[in-house]
């Protein structure tokens, strides 16, 4: 069947007019009326017939108007899911991250882009550094978030910074050594809550420990996981190294202190990862855009 006719005639069997078909179409009456002859003559039955000056459908016309109105309401339907797709407005996000931006960041981002994208699927998964990236190189993903500076080797993979945080060493809030400052090896001497091997906050204690001479803390329990880590200072026992952006509540109700270590900084930049590759997928783009806004809009609201 014609389709270039059968949309022709769709339009006639709508307006009940060759004319008013005309001018929609932005075709002469007579090209109309041809489209209309040459569908009728391919179906071998009739579709239209003269009602005065409009025209009326056969009892084949209606039942092909029928049909006809589905099959172009599915197109115009179709045409809209790619455009939606094409834009960022439709599709399936998937994203990896690490427990820090799993826990405090990604909440809130999630909600907030699907609040202005709600045809979008989204899920999260939560991986160490190690997983988030396998992921993304296997197109499990499409983004994975991670922390820490250190490198990352994979040259199909690319990153940027899109938060600044650093590592901080949280005690009590009681702790003798709570909004001091302390030389390292007087730190050591404290006791310490480790986190478990492989951890980069752990690499990073290490390796101040190695760089400045300094013996492993005599007393410490190893716990696995961010969130138990901080629970077990809360609770009174030693330090940590955590991410500042961890405990900003617990700073900021006094539930634990800081110690500042002379000399010492961790920066502890949190990164998007993505897939390197000639354009970035609509989705991909359009959330990193949306977290770009929204630190963008916190940063104004803290410095005024």
């Amino acid at each position: 069947m014609n389709l270039h006719a059968l949309r022709i005639f769709n339009d006639v069997s709508k307006t009940g007019s060759i004319t008013r078909s005309a001018g929609n179409l932005l075709l002469s009456q007579p090209a109309v009326t041809a489209q209309i002859r040459n569908l009728e003559r391919e179906l071998g039955m009739k579709l239209i017939e003269a009602n005065g000056r409009n025209i009326q459908l056969t009892e084949a016309g209606i039942a092909l108007a029928r049909h006809s109105q589905r099959l172009f309401a599915m197109e115009a339907e179709m045409e809209e899911m790619m455009e939606a797709i094409k834009s960022g407005q439709q599709g399936s996000l998937r994203i990896c991250a690490t427990e820090l931006p799993e826990s405090a960041l990604l909440p809130g981002w999630l909600v907030g882009y699907k609040q202005e994208h709600p045809r979008m699927e989204v899920q999260l998964l939560k991986g160490n550094s190690r997983t988030a990236l396998q992921r993304l190189q296997d197109d499990s993903v499409h983004i994975s978030i991670v922390c820490g500076s250190w490198p990352i080797e994979a040259e199909d993979i690319e990153s940027f910074t899109i938060m600044e945080d650093e590592l901080i060493f949280a005690v009590p809030a009681l702790h003798r050594l709570a909004d001091k400052e302390v030389t390292f090896h007087e730190l050591m001497e404290e006791p310490f809550v480790l986190r478990e091997e492989g951890s980069y906050t752990r690499k990073q204690l290490w390796s101040l420990m190695e760089s400045s001479n300094a013996r492993e803390p005599r007393c410490s329990i190893t716990i696995e996981g961010l969130k138990e880590s901080i629970e077990a200072v809360k609770a009174g026992y030693g330090a940590a190294l955590v991410p500042a952006l961890s405990i900003q509540k617990e700073l900021a109700s006094g539930e634990l202190g800081k110690v500042k270590v002379s000399g010492a900084t961790f920066p502890h930049p949190i990164r998007l990862c993505t897939k390197r590759q000639e354009a970035r997928p609509a989705q991909v783009h359009s959330f990193i855009s949306y977290i770009q806004a929204d630190i963008r809009e916190k940063n104004q609201y803290i410095h005024g």
